[in-house]
């Protein structure tokens, strides 16, 4: 009676086990969940299904990312430009955005004209724009929680690409000179000039992606997932990596400076710059001694001029005398000619 009661435990335990596994593996993709429709304008219905292949494809490795949770249906809009959408609906976004998603409304939209003048990838705007989504989702009813600077970043890291063309090498100086926007200030929204929106983007997609390459994607999105109405992003993050946000923001600005290769990246990207700074000390000496040389010249010839101008102008006092002196000379002579004359007659 022992051993059969062993070996009912034992298969029990293993029943046990292989549930636990199916129920922690990623279920099959919801591909059915994301509806693509042409939204505002005259959009092709070709540019519309292949969206809707890209999302189809999309959909199915990030689903993987968030451990395959349950998606509720959403919609992907497609738009023809900017200015065929309703403006309250593009009122706020960057008047460049090729998409955005509306947060708690399960919305996407994709401007398509917008992608073409910019030349964006639809496929990392289609991925960006999915985080969003899925994201949103994964925190369910705390997505109103979750900082701005951590969607962004989250995004771009996951996409695979920047915003605005946004890089790392655009926050050296910036952290070399302690000037970088703190990450609270871009808790709740982005800057809307776009040079300080573009270091937005960069510095989310820094430090998200330094945060990822140090703990791993599975920590931020724990991180993500314990985040709520009591605790912040902040606490949930210092309490999963145990270093508080000024280690963690000293640690991501060491890696920007040190480990990056940003610096080089900017040294070589800007040696022209560079090399014009260097020489331009010695272009000043020349243009100093060219401007000195320029001004003994004119000095000379005005003193040249001067100097002409004196001599005829001693020249004309000479002949005026000599006219005179000739004058008195040629007067005496007739005084003496006609006193002779008056001698010659009294005789």
């Amino acid at each position: 009676m022992f051993l059969p009661r062993i070996s009912l435990l034992t298969w029990i335990l293993a029943l046990a086990l292989v549930s636990c596994g199916d129920s922690s593996r990623p279920k099959a993709p919801q591909l059915h969940v994301a509806e693509v429709v042409a939204g505002a304008g005259d959009v092709a219905p070709e540019v519309v299904e292949r969206v809707r292949q890209i999302v189809a494809t999309e959909l199915v490795q990030l689903q993987e990312v968030f451990g395959g949770k349950k998606i509720e249906r959403f919609f992907v809009h497609v738009h023809e430009s900017r200015e065929s959408m309703p403006e309250q609906l593009v009122a706020g976004v960057h008047e460049d955005a090729p998409g955005f998603a509306v947060l708690g409304r399960h919305q996407i939209h994709l401007i398509w004209g917008q992608m073409a003048s910019t030349g964006s990838r639809p496929r990392g705007v289609v991925r960006h724009e999915l985080v969003h989504e899925l994201l949103d989702q994964y925190v369910g009813q705390h997505g109103n929680r979750m900082p701005r600077w951590f969607h962004e970043g989250f995004a771009q890291l996951l996409a695979g690409n920047t915003y605005l063309d946004a890089r790392e090498d655009d926050l050296v100086w910036r952290v070399g000179t302690g000037s970088l926007p703190r990450l609270r200030s871009l808790a709740e929204s982005f800057p809307t000039q776009t040079t300080k929106l573009r270091t937005a983007y960069a510095l989310s997609y820094s430090y998200v992606a330094w945060l990822s390459r140090e703990y791993g994607v599975s920590l931020l999105l724990r991180v993500a997932r314990f985040t709520d109405d009591i605790t912040s992003f902040g606490q949930a993050l210092v309490g999963q990596t145990g270093k508080d946000s000024l280690q963690l923001e000293t640690g991501w600005q060491n890696y920007v400076l040190y480990g990056s290769g940003a610096p080089w990246r900017v040294l070589l990207g800007s040696w022209f710059s560079l090399l014009m700074i260097l020489v331009l000390p010695v272009l000043v000496l020349a243009l100093i001694r060219r401007l000195s040389a320029e001004q003994r010249a004119a000095r000379h010839l005005s003193a040249r001029a001067r100097s002409d101008k004196a001599r005829a102008q001693e020249a004309v006092e000479r002949r005026a005398e000599l006219l005179r002196l000739a004058a008195e000379n040629d007067f005496e002579e007739r005084e003496d000619l006609d006193r002779l004359e008056q001698d010659g007659e009294q005789r």
